[in-house]
C-alpha cells in the first residue's frame, strides 16, 4: 500500500497518535470539511471571527422528502493554517469535545463560541478518552475472541469524540496485527483522499448524512475504492430502513455512536471471521505468581469438574514442556503430545490434534507434556499461538496450565485468553509478583474482565502470613476464591493420581473449585463467596482446616479472623 502523501490538496488531517504525537496537519482541500484541531498553545487567543462549522449530528432539514446535507465553507472561508507541530508527549486538555447526539436540546454556547459549534471539554478532559455515555459491549457468550489478522484499517471521522474512541482501539491486545491510522474530516475527505491513494482492506467513516445525498457521496466513494475494499459507516441515527439501504448499497457494518471500542473490534472481527472455522471456544489461562503455589493442581481440578460434574466440553492444554505435571495427576505414562505438536505447528489440524491428544472421558481431552529435561523447549510464540488456536476451534472451553516463566510467548498467550486465573499464596513474594501480573494485565487488557485470583493454602498453623483483607488490598484484586492449608488431601491426590472429587475429605475444597467453574463457563458467578472459598451460609470444615484452626493461634490465618469478630 501506498505511503500516504502530505500533498495539501489531498491528505486530510492525521488524529493525534496514541503516543500523543501528530503528522504535520495540511490545509484542506477545497471543499473539504475542516478538521478540528487543537490548539497548540492553550493559551493563545482564538481568532475574532472563528468560522461557523455546521454540526454533523443537527437534524437533518427535510426538503421534498429529502434530508439537506451539512453546508460546507467555501474554499475562500477556509482559513490557510500553517502545519501544526508535533504534539507532547502528554495529550493536552485544549481538544474540542464531542458534539451531541440527535433529537437533543442544544447545549448554550461558552463564551467565546459561535452558535452552531461543538462545545469545549471542561478542565482536564483527555484527548481519545472513551465517553462516559458509551455502552458496555455485548457478552460474548460461549464463543471466544482472537486477534484481527494483519490489515490495514483507516477511520475518517467527523468528531474528536468519534476519533477518540477509534483511537483507544489500538491499545487492545485484539488490535496487534493490525495498521489504524485515524483522520479527520469524515466522507468527503476520505472521497477526495483515495482519489491519489490506494484503498486499505478496511474504511471506517463516520457522516450525519441521509437520504440521497447520502448516497450519492457513497458512490463517490466506490468510485474511488479497490472492489475488495471492506467500508464501516459510523452514523447519526438507529435506522433500520437506512440500515437496510446501507447493505444494499455495500455497506458491511453501520454503527451509532457512542460505542465501546470492543463494540467496533468485534464488528471488524466479524466480517474477517475465517467462513471454514465459524467456531472459537473460549480460552482459559492458569497462571501461578511464584513456582509450588498450587496453580496446576486447581487447573487440573477445574478442567476435570467442569468436563464431569457441569458437563462441560473441556480440553486441558500442559504447555509446561519440561515439567508439567498432568501426565502424574491423570495417571498416564510420559507421552510427548505437546513437544510433538509444537515441532511442527504448520502440520496441525484436526487429525493431528485428534490422534496426539489424550481423550480422558467424553467430556474431556488432554495434550500433556512429557515432562523430560531431554526435550529442547520451544520459545517460539507464533507456534504456541497456532496451538491455541487449533485447539479452541474444535474445543469450547480450553484450560491452559501455564508454567511459571516469563518470556514473550507467556505474556502473549495470557494476554490473549479470555479468562485468567491468577494463583497466590498469603506471602510476600507472592504479593509483589501478583501485584505485577494483575497491572500488567490491566494495562495490556483494558476492554477484558479483570483477572481472577484464587489465594491458596491459607491458614498454614504458626505463620505470619498476609491477611487476606491486606493481600488483596495492596494488589487491587479482590480474591475469587481463598482455599485453606490442607497438605493431607491434596498430598494424597497427588500421589495416587486422583482428583480431590475422589477424596471426601476434599469435598469443600473442590466444591470452591465447582464454584469457580462455574464463572469459568457462564461468566458469572452464582452466589457470594465466603473467605474459605465456600458460598456464604452453613459451612462444614474440613478436618484439616479445623486442625489448622485450633493449632494455630498465635499466627493462624483464620484464628486471626475469629478474634476479629
Amino acid at each position: 500500500m501506498k505511503q500516504p502523501q502530505t500533498n495539501p490538496v489531498s491528505a486530510p488531517s492525521v488524529y493525534p497518535s496514541p503516543g500523543g504525537q501528530t503528522n504535520p496537519v495540511p490545509m484542506a482541500a477545497p471543499g473539504q470539511i475542516q478538521p478540528q484541531i487543537a490548539h497548540t498553545n492553550p493559551s493563545a487567543n482564538p481568532p475574532a471571527n472563528p468560522p461557523v462549522q455546521a454540526n454533523p449530528y443537527a437534524a437533518p432539514q427535510l426538503q421534498g422528502g429529502a434530508p439537506a446535507p451539512a453546508p460546507m465553507a467555501p474554499p475562500s472561508a477556509i482559513p490557510q493554517m500553517p502545519p501544526a507541530q508535533p504534539m507532547a508527549a502528554h495529550p493536552q486538555p485544549a481538544m474540542p469535545a464531542p458534539g451531541q447526539m440527535p433529537q437533543m436540546p442544544s447545549a448554550a454556547p461558552m463564551p467565546g463560541q459561535m452558535p452552531g459549534q461543538n462545545p469545549m471539554p471542561p478542565s482536564g478532559a483527555m484527548v481519545g478518552q472513551t465517553p462516559l455515555t458509551a455502552p458496555p459491549p455485548e457478552k460474548e457468550g460461549d464463543n471466544g475472541e482472537k486477534a484481527l489478522p494483519r490489515i490495514a484499517i483507516h477511520a475518517f471521522c467527523d468528531r474528536s469524540e468519534t476519533a477518540g474512541t477509534i483511537q483507544s482501539m489500538s491499545r487492545d491486545w485484539r488490535m496487534v496485527r493490525t495498521n489504524l491510522k485515524i483522520y479527520m474530516g469524515g466522507l468527503p475527505a476520505a472521497i477526495e483522499y483515495y482519489k491519489n491513494e490506494s484503498t486499505p482492506a478496511l474504511i471506517v467513516f463516520e457522516s450525519g448524512l441521509r437520504g440521497p445525498e447520502l448516497f450519492a457521496m457513497l458512490g463517490e466513494l466506490a468510485s474511488v475504492c479497490d472492489a475488495d475494499t471492506k467500508v464501516i459507516m459510523v452514523g447519526a441515527v438507529n435506522d433500520i430502513k437506512l440500515y437496510r439501504e446501507l447493505m444494499e448499497q455495500g455497506i458491511s457494518d453501520y454503527i451509532v455512536p457512542p460505542f465501546h471500542p470492543l463494540t467496533l473490534i468485534r464488528a471488524i472481527a466479524s466480517l474477517y471471521a475465517d467462513p471454514d472455522k465459524p467456531f472459537t471456544g473460549r480460552v482459559v489461562g492458569f497462571f501461578g505468581a511464584k513456582g509450588g503455589v498450587g496453580s496446576s493442581t486447581l487447573a487440573h481440578n477445574a478442567a476435570w469438574g467442569l468436563a464431569s460434574k457441569i458437563g462441560q466440553e473441556t480440553s486441558l492444554v500442559d504447555l509446561d514442556s519440561s515439567w508439567g505435571t498432568t501426565s502424574l495427576d491423570f495417571n498416564y505414562d510420559s507421552v510427548q503430545g505437546l513437544e510433538e505438536a509444537l515441532s511442527d505447528p504448520e502440520r496441525l489440524d484436526e487429525t493431528l490434534l485428534d490422534r496426539i491428544m489424550v481423550r480422558h472421558t467424553d467430556k474431556l481431552s488432554i495434550l500433556p507434556a512429557a515432562g523430560s529435561l531431554g526435550s529442547v523447549p520451544v520459545f517460539d510464540s507464533s507456534a504456541y499461538e497456532t496451538l491455541v488456536d487449533a485447539v479452541r476451534s474444535l474445543s469450547p472451553l480450553t484450560i491452559l496450565d501455564m508454567p511459571h516463566i516469563w518470556a514473550k510467548w507467556t505474556s502473549n498467550i495470557l494476554v490473549s485468553c479470555d479468562d485468567i486465573v491468577i494463583t497466590a499464596n498469603p506471602d510476600l513474594a507472592n504479593l509483589r509478583n501478583c501485584k505485577n501480573l494483575v497491572d500488567f494485565l490491566k494495562s495490556a487488557r483494558p476492554n477484558d474482565p479483570e483477572p481472577l485470583l484464587i489465594l491458596n493454602k491459607t491458614g498454614v498453623p504458626k505463620t505470619a502470613e498476609i491477611p487476606v483483607k491486606d493481600f488483596a488490598a495492596a494488589v487491587g484484586l479482590s480474591p475469587a476464591l481463598v482455599l485453606a492449608y490442607e497438605p493431607a488431601i491434596y498430598t494424597e491426590a497427588s500421589n495416587d493420581g486422583k482428583m480431590l472429587s475422589d477424596i471426601k475429605e476434599a469435598a469443600a475444597a473442590f466444591d470452591g473449585i465447582m464454584y469457580l467453574g462455574q464463572r469459568l463457563k457462564t461468566g458469572e458467578f452464582q452466589a457470594p463467596v465466603a473467605k474459605s472459598g465456600r458460598r456464604r451460609g452453613k459451612m462444614k470444615k474440613s478436618k484439616s482446616a479445623e486442625t489448622a484452626t485450633t493449632d494455630g493461634k498465635k499466627g493462624g490465618l483464620l484464628s486471626k479472623f475469629k478474634k476479629r469478630k
